[in-house]
Formats: structure tokens, sequence, C-alpha cells
């Protein structure tokens, strides 16, 4: 059972507005992957990580259908103000409570994720040492990131804005890193730059 966590409870303070109500090919910035989520055949259930000053209005009616229908819940970290590792934490917690096997991390402010992305993570085999099977960009490791739930007793120890990546830097988790050539994937919107840099995008 693969269990996505949905990072959605960023402050925005870059962007100085909330980035994930931004509109984006007729949708919203924070909609657009939850969608490709949401319907993907290899994610069994979705959790989406809010913080409490989150108004919810970017999640469309359709998709937030289809979370009450089952495919997946909305959870508020109240600590998510002091940084990414609380919400990561929150929703682990959560998922592995679920009995999820893996675990997905995925990022609302990264719009263009595809079904065939995150359907690659899924299939590709796992070798008993493996704790991760992550995506890659020019060798560098990006989010979605599929992890064994057995990583929660490292997860958990983070502190601060950092996400479970660190503990790929750090050498702490050993796993797969699979090559994806299309930088588009990977697009994350931060600041209003990126913004507005995406938009005038024709790829």
């Amino acid at each position: 059972m693969i269990t996505a966590i949905y990072l959605a409870a960023g402050s925005s303070r870059r962007m100085r507005k909330a980035k994930l109500s931004m509109d984006l090919n007729q949708s919203k910035v924070g909609d657009l992957a939850l969608s490709v989520i949401l319907h993907s055949n290899v994610i069994d259930y979705v959790i989406v990580v809010v913080n409490q000053q989150d108004n919810l209005e970017w999640i469309s009616k359709s998709n937030m259908a289809r979370l009450d229908s089952g495919s997946g819940e909305i959870i508020v970290c109240p600590e998510a103000a002091r940084g990414q590792s609380y919400s990561l934490k929150k929703g682990f917690e959560i998922a592995v409570t679920r009995g999820a096997d893996k675990i997905l991390i995925c990022l609302a402010d990264q719009p263009f994720i595809t079904e065939k992305l995150l359907e690659t993570l899924a299939i590709t085999e796992w070798d008993e040492k493996d704790d991760f099977i992550a995506s890659s960009h020019h060798e560098i490791v990006k989010p979605p990131i599929l992890f064994r739930r057995e990583v929660y007793s490292k997860v958990r120890k983070l502190e601060g804005d950092v996400g479970a990546k660190r503990l790929i830097q750090k050498g702490e988790l050993y796993g797969k890193k699979i090559e994806f050539s299309e930088e588009k994937l990977f697009y994350d919107i931060d600041t209003e730059e990126d913004y507005f840099r995406i938009l005038e995008r024709r790829d």
C-alpha cells in the first residue's frame, strides 16, 4: 500500500501571498499536483498536510469530493510554522498508523509532476537494503520520493525547516535514484519570479 503525503503547510513567506491559491493552467497551483496524485492508479491514499490558517480554497470541489469519498484526508499541522519537518512528521505518523507500506512525499508547490513519474517510482524494484526510491534530475535528488515506512524512526528526529531529503544528503538512508530528463517535472514555485517565469514558458 502506497500512501502519499502532500506537503501543503508552508507559509509562502518568499511569495508574500498564498501561493497555492494562485492561478495556473486554469487551476490553482496547489490543486494541479493534487489532481495527479488523486487520479494515480499507484497511490492508495493521500494525506494532505496544511497549516491552521489554510482556508483550503485552492482545492477544487472535485478533488475535495475525492478526498471526502475515502481517497484521502486533510490533516492540520499546528506546528507547521516551525518548519517543514513538523508537517512531514505529522504526515508520516498518520501514514504509518494507517498501515502504509510505502510513503510517497510530494510538494504542493511542484505542480507539474505526472502520473507516469509516480508510476515509474512505484514499479521500480526494491532491493532489500533500499530505504527509498527517489526522483533525480541531473543526478540531484528531487521530490517526489518514495520511502519505506521503516524510515519513520529517522524522520521523527528531524527538526526545523528540512525534509526527508536531508537524511539522503547526509547518507543516513540508502536507496535508488531514478533519473528523469524533463526539467519541467521538477519546477517549484517559491517566489513571484518563479511564478511569472513559469507563466511565460511554453514547454
